[in-house]
């Protein structure tokens, strides 16, 4: 393997690895806006492709299941930062992996949300987003689409009527 080849190999590990990190920041930043008296954690996916060459199914699925204690309902909550849009668009996910979620609703009959951080540092955003994943209609969300469910990056999160905030 030539020196530029090994450079690049370097390079995006160690991308790879920030990403990962900043994805891995981003989720307990989102899972500590959920107030324990409120909700439970029914399950949090752990990446375990991460550790090993086999793919793990489980991977396939969003980052948290929840249960709002005081009546019991489950969703979900698949977590992504972002640092900043790209033409104007938000792109938060794979074709895929939008895909898979989407399978993942359906088969489990549960709400499924998308929390987006924009911005700032995965610890701490400079916007977030809470999205019914009805509502995505793409891999790349326009502005017109995303904004109109922001939220305080700061503020716990809420269940009412059956929908989070």
């Amino acid at each position: 393997m030539g020196l530029l080849r090994k450079v690049r190999t370097v390079i995006e590990i160690i991308f790879e690895n920030e990403s990962e990190q900043k994805g891995d920041d981003f989720e307990k930043y989102v899972v500590d806006l959920f107030d324990e008296k409120y909700f439970s954690i029914v399950q949090w996916t752990t990446d375990m492709a991460r550790k090993h060459t086999r793919f793990v199914e489980s991977d396939c699925g969003p980052d948290l299941v929840l249960r709002h204690r005081p009546t019991n309902e489950i969703f979900c909550v698949e977590c992504k930062f972002r640092s900043n849009l790209y033409k104007d668009h938000l792109h938060w996910s794979a074709p895929r992996q939008l895909g898979r979620y989407r399978i993942f609703a359906k088969d489990n009959e549960i709400p499924f949300y998308v929390v987006i951080g924009l911005g700032g540092k995965a610890r701490k955003p400079k916007r977030m987003f809470c999205i019914p994943l009805e509502e995505t209609g793409s891999p790349a969300l326009p502005s017109g689409l995303f904004e109109k469910f922001e939220r305080s990056s700061k503020k716990k999160f809420f269940w009412k009527n059956g929908v989070l905030k």
